[in-house]
């Protein structure tokens, strides 16, 4: 699978986290039936809220809007995330290629368009509890 592959479908499930933040309007983690039933609609789907029931949670919403994506890498760089320092709950690309060196032959500058493709604020770095997320969300 190529890098431009894989960045598209990190850029899609950051994509939704963004979407899924900005209609929690009352930022508990929860989205209620009138705010999906927004959501919905903003992402092109037709629903009412009578075809929904109770709250979603940002992990229930983004398994539905990306379930059968896999991005070929994404168990390995899942276990990888497991030996990250999550002293400051961040992930820089020199971190996840130190993780990932000699994982499916992926390279310092594939690690920065990964981070680079879900890095919202141009820091350089992402955090890692939506990267956990967003790749918890492909498995």
């Amino acid at each position: 699978m190529s890098i431009s592959t894989i960045t598209d479908t990190l850029k899609h499930a950051f994509g939704l986290v963004e979407a899924f933040r900005a209609f929690d309007s009352n930022n508990d983690g929860l989205i209620s039936p009138v705010e999906l039933q927004g959501l919905m609609e903003s992402l092109g789907y037709e629903t009412s809220v009578q075809d929904m029931d109770g709250l979603m949670r940002l992990e229930e919403f983004l398994a539905m809007n990306m379930e059968g994506m896999d991005i070929g890498i994404a168990g390995s760089l899942r276990d990888a995330l497991q030996e990250l320092d999550e002293e400051d709950g961040l992930v820089t690309a020199e971190e996840l290629y130190q993780v990932l060196v000699g994982v499916d032959g992926v390279s310092l500058g594939d690690c920065m368009s990964i981070i680079t493709a879900i890095d919202g604020d141009g820091d350089g770095s992402v955090s890692l509890e939506e990267l956990r997320l967003i790749l918890d969300a492909m498995l």
